[in-house]
This record gives structure tokens, C-alpha cells and sequence, in this order.
């Protein structure tokens, strides 16, 4: 079948024609070895994520720190009081689980953006922190107290 057009279809040759060879394809004949990519010409661009220079604002739009961990009206400024909430384990007993677990739902709600919930979690903490803290320091000094008056008895 030929083509009306008069040409052949895109990689069919009459057989025995060869195609012509177009310079600059294929392997450099002469034996010298291909020039292979040099180092890129003119400046080196910055890689993601560096930071400005110092002295220089971010840029438009982007807020200072990281989302949801700092910065004005970010909720960074609210305390989630986790180093407290884990001794008062020691000293207040079930007040500090309630605590730890508190102060966990702090932080998820810093990472949802609900500050309000975030806040509120966080006076419940400091809450739960302090009674825990108080009760258990009651019970060591009724506890030295009892020592002591064992020991004088004895």
C-alpha cells in the first residue's frame, strides 16, 4: 500500500536503503570520549529551606517560627506544663496521670489551632499539677511527722 502523499511512514525505509546519518548523533567517532556536564555556569542557587540572612524580614506572608509553636497570637505563648504534670506522678498520684494526659491534649489542640480549648486544657493542667503537689506534699510531711514521733517514742 503506498502513501498518497508520496512519503514513507516515520521509520520505515525502502529495503535496502539506508537512512542518512545526521551529524552530531551518535557515538563521536576519531576516538575521543564525549564531553561529559561540567559544573553549572554563573551563581550557585540557595538549597530549600535555608534562612534568610540575619537582619533581613521573612518573606511577605510567611510568619515567623514554625505554625502553631511561636510567635504572637500563634499559640506559642501557652504552656502545656508536661515536665511538671510528669513529677507530679511522684507527689500527687492519680492528679498526675489526669495531668499528663491533660497536657497532652495542650499541644494537640496548639496543632488543630483551637487555642481556646488549648488554653483551658492548660489551667486545668496547672490545676491538677498544684492539688497533686499539695496533697502529696501533705502526705511526706505527715509521713515525716509520724516518723518522727516514732522515733522519739522508741
Amino acid at each position: 500500500m503506498t502513501n498518497p502523499y508520496g512519503q514513507q511512514p516515520f521509520g520505515q525505509q525502502p529495503y535496502g536503503q539506508q537512512q542518512p546519518q545526521q551529524p552530531g548523533y551518535g557515538p563521536p567517532s576519531g576516538g575521543m570520549p564525549a564531553p561529559g556536564y561540567g559544573p553549572p555556569s554563573g551563581a550557585v542557587p540557595a538549597p530549600y529551606g535555608q534562612p534568610a540572612p540575619y537582619g533581613q524580614p521573612a518573606p511577605y506572608g510567611q510568619p515567623y517560627g514554625q505554625p502553631g509553636f511561636g510567635g504572637p497570637g500563634m499559640g506559642g505563648d501557652i504552656p502545656d506544663y508536661k515536665t511538671w504534670a510528669i513529677i507530679s506522678i511522684f507527689f500527687g498520684g492519680i492528679f498526675g496521670i489526669i495531668a499528663i494526659f491533660k497536657s497532652n491534649e495542650v499541644g494537640q489542640y496548639k496543632m488543630q489551632g483551637n487555642y481556646a480549648a488549648a488554653e483551658q486544657a492548660s489551667r486545668t493542667t496547672k490545676t491538677l499539677c498544684i492539688i497533686g503537689n499539695v496533697l502529696g506534699g501533705l502526705g511526706c510531711l505527715a509521713g515525716l511527722i509520724i516518723f518522727i514521733a516514732g522515733m522519739a517514742s522508741y
